[in-house]
């Protein structure tokens, strides 16, 4: 470690009397840090077996690091583990009460008494999920959240640069800025990378990590680096928007429209969060209300507007004049992937396959972890009767992303007509 820190014991006033050791026994109540005339005092002289020297804080500390690796991977095990069953759990509900008549049409006499007989044990079924399931899940929540308060750091814990490397850190930034107008994302992550290791909580720099792997669509990371960025500075407008824009990314729309109300909250013409907050509402299908806010933005020449446009109008059917609004996305960046794949979309909706897989598999070639265009593979596939290719595509991405809801009942589907037509 090179910056030195003076000794805090009112005794020790000389020049040399830096920290040099630190204190790592549990059940010690003295000060943990200690220059050397501390080190040879009586004060823990009962556990000199647990001082070390200050230089020495990462080989102490890696044991600890290796620790918590492993319970946070005990954590997302249990979190997959918990999506799967729910996600088992709502299709369960769905195919026991909520069957389309054409399905019910087909059925036997016996299917047909099972399905009614079924039906008239609703409200014990309904009482079973909300006794057994939904009061628990609510109490997990809860505890949850007690103990993400409880571990929560205190600010002054966050580590801030000192001012030489300060400057240090916005020449890069500067750097990775003229790097992203060039489109060059892996040169700008790994400067973006050096910025972070010299200072590691600079709420600029995470949240333009952020959007480094926001176009990357690697969105828990990026919702990892934005959230970062509001712990330090929980009014930071644009690491908000980023939050919202990292859920947006995976469906979570009703949660990304309260990051972007709290922007608006604090800048109501806050151009970023009223774009978001019209794609929320284009999947909340309140396709006026999200024609007006892309209306009475001035800058009609931003492609997230165009795009916007476009999504809104593929949500109300009308795929040909989407596709010809994504066509002017496509003429001012011809590998924007949400494009490509929406342009898929439309195709697919219009049963022109292989228009679809067209443009669909360029999205996916430009980016294989895009979770949105694996599914609507998957879902061009299903179409077709390829089931077994369908189930590959829908695995493939809930791999990336265990929760994407579409892809755990398509899969389920397809299972389930296979197994009919054998």
């Amino acid at each position: 470690m090179n910056q030195t820190h003076q000794c805090q014991n009112p005794l020790h006033k000389d020049k040399d009397d830096v920290i040099e050791f630190f204190c790592f026994d549990q059940c010690c109540k003295e000060q943990k840090l200690l220059c050397y005339k501390c080190f040879q005092s009586d004060m823990h002289k009962d556990h000199r077996n647990k001082i070390y020297k200050l230089s020495s804080v990462n080989e102490q500390t890696k044991e600890l690091n290796n620790l918590c690796s492993n319970l946070i991977n005990d954590i997302k095990n249990q979190q997959i583990q918990l999506t799967n069953s729910i996600d088992e759990l709502k299709f369960t509900l769905n195919h026991k009460f909520q069957l389309s008549f054409n399905n019910i049409q087909k059925f036997s006499f016996a299917q047909l008494e099972s399905y009614f007989q079924g039906l008239l044990k609703f409200k014990q079924d309904q009482t079973l999920v909300q006794e057994e399931v939904l009061s628990l899940m609510q109490l997990t929540i809860q505890q949850v959240n007690e103990t993400i308060k409880n571990l929560k750091l205190k600010q002054e814990l966050y580590y801030q640069a000192p001012a030489e490397d300060q400057k240090k850190v916005i020449e890069l930034q500067l750097q990775c800025t003229q790097l992203l107008n060039q489109n060059n994302l892996l040169k700008a992550q790994d400067i973006m990378n050096q910025t972070l290791r010299i200072d590691p909580n600079n709420k600029i720099s995470l949240t333009e990590n952020g959007k480094i792997l926001l176009q990357k669509t690697e969105y828990f990371e990026a919702f990892h680096s934005f959230d970062r960025a509001v712990k330090i500075d929980p009014n930071y407008k644009e690491a908000i928007n980023g939050l919202g824009d990292s859920l947006r990314g995976r469906n979570k729309f009703s949660d990304a429209l309260k990051h972007y109300e709290k922007t608006l909250s604090l800048d109501q013409n806050n151009q970023q969060a009223l774009i978001g907050k019209a794609h929320c509402l284009i999947k909340d299908r309140k396709f006026v209300d999200a024609r007006k806010i892309f209306d009475n933005i001035q800058d009609k020449k931003n492609i997230e507007v165009i795009w916007g446009q476009a999504e809104l109008l593929r949500m109300e059917g009308k795929d040909d004049a989407a596709i010809s609004q994504y066509n002017q996305v496509l003429l001012i960046n011809n590998e924007h992937i949400e494009s490509l794949s929406g342009k898929g979309d439309c195709y697919r909706l219009k049963r022109q396959f292989d228009q679809a897989m067209e443009f669909l598999q360029k999205a996916n070639k430009l980016n294989q972890k895009h979770v949105v265009t694996l599914v609507r593979i998957g879902d061009c596939l299903r179409q077709q009767q390829m089931y077994k290719e369908a189930i590959n595509y829908y695995s493939e991405a809930l791999s990336i992303d265990p929760q994407e809801q579409w892809a755990s009942e398509k899969l389920v589907e397809c299972q389930n007509l296979i197994r009919r037509r054998y």
